[in-house]
């Protein structure tokens, strides 16, 4: 059966309106009128776009709008749509249908806003004193889909996440209209319902479905920078079969989509993709909590490694040793002051004081010799564990992006020459680290490359007791033994 076009009411003049306004705008050039030069054509009024190929028959302003299904981006503005945005209503009221619209909000231009008006756009609804505005919230806001969708509404919520590039995201709200008059100030309060479809983290609707009052009307509000083909789409396919089925019957589409005339296929088919697309909601709400909740844990650590000190560096670093097993003493906390090395790590019968540095500019040789000195006076110390040696963890050019910083801190022949220990920087044990490759942490800190290994390292490895080592009874190590 052939298919008709499903006919749509578009809140623009037509495009040979907007043809003959351009031609005229290059005729006259900035000898035109300020009004003829400050005329732009909407994105859905473009000369090019396929209406019959996305199966709908526009009706623009000028045109009669009393039989069309949806209403698209609508004026409330006499002469310029409004008339033509009621008959469609009162041709959908009369029906017994729903009023669909679609309404995108937001500065297409991404003007500044005031400081003294905050919203870089708003929608008016024309039947009552209530209007939705947005405001901008940053590039990179997280977004989720609202819970409990219906099936139209979670395919417009799939759909526009997965848009690329993705639209500015703005937050609504919804408002009335405070009106003078010769009695004083009238206050309308906001009417209808203002249901989220897509919004952020704080709860804030960014996609929304707007119901009136009297139920006639439910609009969409989108993001201006949504492509119409997107949302034509959704409305053909998801859209006006749940909530104008009417519209489709009368454009002989409802065959196909109607499950009354299903075969059990086409049911169990379409019941299966049902199931596939809320689980897809489901997983992704799931696994944006698991990457809020990775990101939170990992974020001390990465900003640690790679721009702390002092403190901050050693503890991160501490936190990447213990991940990968090694046992770990803080010796400012032991000894009560920075009194030798900042850390003591022992791992398969191995232990090495470990010196953590992290300066701005260039490593300065002066703290691979206060290594060398810690140890030296480690040897004093009373009741102390013997060691294997020491390291030195230095962080360096911080000033610059990691990526661009040098992987070798010292750089003199004559330096490296006497070099007896190793010399780690920060972005090694980061990319052992993020890799979760706990032998190659273990590897920088205890057998460097450069040094002959007497015993191979694995995942495998056990570490030597506390009695094998020196005598000391099994179990967790006392690396101070005080008389």
């Amino acid at each position: 059966m052939t298919q008709l076009p499903i006919p749509v009411h578009v809140g623009s003049e037509p495009p040979d309106h907007w043809d003959d306004i351009e031609a005229k705008q290059r005729q006259f050039g900035e000898e035109a009128a300020p009004w003829l030069q400050e005329q732009r054509r909407p994105t859905i009024a473009s000369a090019t776009f396929d209406w019959a190929a996305l199966g709908f028959d526009p009706r623009w302003v000028g045109f009669d709008t009393s039989d069309c299904a949806v209403a698209l981006q609508p004026s409330v503005y006499s002469g310029h749509g409004a008339d033509e945005f009621n008959r469609f209503r009162q041709g959908a009221e009369s029906r017994g249908e729903t009023a669909l619209v679609v309404s995108p909000i937001g500065d297409v231009e991404g003007k500044a806003c005031s400081v003294l008006f905050q919203h870089d756009g708003s929608v008016s609804f024309g039947q009552s004193y209530t209007s939705v505005s947005s405001r901008p919230i940053g590039k990179g806001a997280r977004i989720r889909a609202a819970k409990d969708l219906g099936d139209a509404d979670g395919q417009l919520a799939l759909r526009m996440l997965n848009c690329n590039p993705a639209p500015l995201w703005r937050s609504l709200s919804l408002s009335g209209a405070t009106l003078e008059s010769y009695n004083g100030r009238v206050q309308h309060p906001a009417e209808g319902t203002l249901v989220p479809i897509l919004e952020t983290e704080l709860g804030e609707p960014v996609v929304a479905a707007w119901i009136s009052p009297d139920g006639v009307e439910r609009r969409y509000i989108v993001p201006v920078e949504t492509p119409w083909p997107l949302l034509l789409e959704w409305l053909r396919e998801q859209a006006l079969p749940e909530f104008v089925p009417g519209a489709m019957r009368r454009a002989r589409r409802q065959l196909a989509t109607d499950e009354t005339f299903m075969t059990r296929l086409e049911r169990d088919v379409r019941t299966a993709l049902a199931e596939l697309e809320a689980d897809y909601v489901t997983r992704r709400r799931r696994l944006e909590r698991d990457l809020e909740e990775a990101q939170t844990v990992a974020s001390t650590v990465r900003e640690g490694l790679l721009y702390g000190t002092g403190k901050q560096l050693v503890v991160a670093v501490r936190t990447v040793l213990e991940s990968a097993g090694v046992d770990v003493v803080d010796l400012d906390e032991e000894l009560g002051g920075t009194k030798n090395a900042d850390l003591l790590c022992t791992y398969a019968g191995r232990t090495r004081l470990v010196e953590v540095k992290g300066v701005s500019g260039s490593a300065p040789e002066r703290a691979y010799q206060d290594l060398v000195r810690h140890l030296r006076e480690w040897e004093k110390l009373p009741g102390v564990t013997p060691v294997v040696g020491g390291a030195l963890i230095l962080g360096h050019q911080l000033r610059v992006a990691p990526q661009e910083r040098s992987r070798q801190p010292y750089g003199r022949p004559e330096f490296l020459a006497a070099q007896a220990e190793p010399v780690i920087t920060p972005l090694d044990l980061f990319d052992a680290w993020r890799e979760e490759d706990a032998e190659e942490i273990r590897r920088l800190l205890f057998f460097p490359a450069s040094k002959e290994v007497a015993q191979p390292l694995t995942g495998d490895a056990q570490p030597v007791t506390a009695a094998g080592q020196d005598g000391v009874g099994a179990g967790r190590r006392r690396w101070f033994r005080r008389g």
